[in-house]
């Protein structure tokens, strides 16, 4: 988590290094020891692979390879689990069941089987005691976030507990399987009206916690170019239904696919994309799709001043933030996409170096933020490989112009402009109290008003500071002066007189000066210290 900051001192030096001994690289070593430490760890570089503004760019490549992909349990531990949560014997639950996993990931693994009734269906079996191994995990973590958050001053600007506390809310629903079935059927009702999409059924009698049974997808991993070319598939219009379903789920609906890598989404009958393995959902509320909406169409208009504010909107960005120097910056960073054309913009690297660049301007990104550009940057991968000419941005503002076009003729917008003015009737119902209020206690002299200035305490004790300088070297200026009067008079006075009487009546002018500037400057400390005291008290 910390390899960015430990790189900023000199990646170059380190990068040379490495090459130079032919040694893998600090993001390949982050990756293997990831997959070896096991399922919380690699969910967790899984979603590090989209926080640029925490670890390089490197780094985040080779943690986007991580495919959850682990050496299988066996089959009789899965029958164990089956039969346990469903209460009775795989024979009596099933037709037909085949002993060997379809897919084996980190948390789970998939079989294959078919129902009495006839239906294929697909049998995710969670891993044994991976419930305890997590909770061990998770305990590790919230425990370093705690001690970097306290003693790091990467703690205040990236809020790690902040982040372990909602990894473990993602990594407890994932954990339970029930929430994924309900995943599932909410999204299911989501894309229903989208062309070409599909998502399977949950049969909820043979579901449990740690038991997910569907229908069985039988199609074509979305990445696999040749199969789907030797199908038939047209490759460009399964790239923009699944693109155009990706960009309506985030920016129309607010429910969206947040994990959309190619073991996920699959091809079938030639022309279906389908999505499954719901166990992380998005959900963007009806404001933050309105800011979310504002930022895209932003970043399609290289409107600075739009981006900024959309990230303001979302509660990116604080009151010690500077949004003039931040807009600047944004300036700088989309220059090199300004004269790119638009069907050429990756918006999914746009939004990562954004980003980025808010992190350095001590902005905590939103959760939702996070998801959006974790899937928006596992899709453009896809989408490159069926077809480069099918735009993600241009997609995009297309669908928010739409949505701005109808924002005000919709269901949303009439309710809320209900809400709106209940709001204002209820402020108006307060007002007439409360001037009166006002007026009374006017009346009476009962009223005070306090201004308070930010940083005035500190404001004032710079300014006495410099007062006490200035009192001092008044000070040491007049005794100086006195003394320079007091030899000058003696002198004049003892005219005549032997060296060693001058030179005695000098001296003893020198000690009397000295005397006095001490009793002065001692006067004026007791003063200051007695001030702060009493503005202590």
């Amino acid at each position: 988590m910390f390899v960015k900051s430990t790189l900023s001192k000199n990646p170059q030096k380190i990068f040379e290094q490495e090459q130079k001994h032919n040694m893998p690289s600090v993001g390949e070593r982050i990756r293997k020891m990831c997959e070896e430490l096991g399922p919380t760890f690699v969910k967790l570089g899984q979603i590090l692979s989209t926080r640029t503004d925490i670890v390089t760019e490197n780094v985040a490549k080779q943690l986007r390879k991580l495919q959850d992909s682990v050496t299988p349990f066996s089959y009789e531990e899965a029958r164990v689990v089956i039969e346990t949560e469903l209460g009775d014997t795989v024979g009596k639950l099933f037709a037909e069941f085949d002993p060997t996993p379809v897919a084996s990931a980190s948390m789970s693994q998939v079989y294959r089987a078919r129902l009495f009734s006839g239906p294929e269906v697909a049998v995710k079996v969670q891993r044994p005691h991976i419930r305890e191994n997590i909770e061990t995990d998770l305990g590790i973590l919230e425990r370093l976030a705690r001690l970097v958050d306290k003693y790091s001053k990467y703690g205040q600007l990236y809020d790690f507990s902040g982040m372990v506390a909602e990894f473990r809310r993602v990594m407890e629903q994932e954990i339970d399987f029930t929430k994924e079935g309900e995943n599932t059927d909410f999204f299911r009702e989501s894309v229903k009206e989208q062309r070409h999409i599909r998502v399977p059924k949950i049969r909820w009698v043979y579901t449990t916690p740690k038991v997910l049974t569907m229908d069985f997808v039988d199609g074509i991993k979305i990445n696999d170019i040749p199969s789907l070319a030797a199908s038939g598939a047209d490759l460009a219009q399964i790239a923009y239904d699944f693109t155009n379903s990706l960009i309506t789920q985030i920016l129309q609906n607010g429910v969206f696919h947040a994990d959309p890598h190619p073991g996920n989404v699959f091809v079938t009958d030639g022309k279906y994309v389908e999505f499954i393995d719901l166990g992380m959902v998005g959900t963007i509320n009806g404001r933050f799709r309105r800011d979310l909406n504002d930022f895209v169409l932003g970043i399609a208009t290289r409107n600075t001043l739009k981006i900024a504010q959309s990230i303001t909107e979302m509660d990116a960005a604080d009151a010690d933030v500077n949004m003039d120097a931040f807009e600047k910056s944004l300036e700088v960073l989309l220059d090199e996409y300004l004269y790119v054309p638009l069907a050429d913009v990756n918006i999914a690297k746009v939004f990562s170096s954004v980003f980025s660049l808010a992190g350095k301007y001590k902005m905590k990104i939103p959760r939702e933020f996070t998801l959006v550009a974790k899937s928006l940057g596992t899709a453009q991968v896809i989408i490159e490989q069926l077809d480069p000419s099918v735009n993600i941005l241009k997609l995009a503002e297309k669908t928010v112009r739409s949505l701005l076009a109808n924002r005000y003729k919709t269901t949303e917008f009439k309710n809320e402009a209900q809400s709106y003015a209940l709001d204002w009737i209820d402020v108006t119902k307060r007002v007439p109290s409360a001037l009166l209020t006002f007026l009374h206690k006017l009346k009476k002299n009962d009223y005070s008003l306090e201004l308070k200035v930010r940083d005035l305490e500190r404001m004032e004790k710079n300014i006495e500071r410099m007062f006490n300088r200035i009192s001092f070297a008044v000070v040491l200026l007049a005794v100086c002066i006195v003394m320079a009067g007091v030899i000058i008079s003696a002198g004049y006075s003892n005219f005549g007189k032997t060296d060693v009487d001058i030179m005695s009546l000098s001296t003893l002018a020198i000690v009397v000066g000295l005397l006095i500037s001490v009793i002065i400057v001692i006067g004026i400390i007791v003063s200051i210290v007695r001030s702060d005291r009493e503005k202590r008290k």
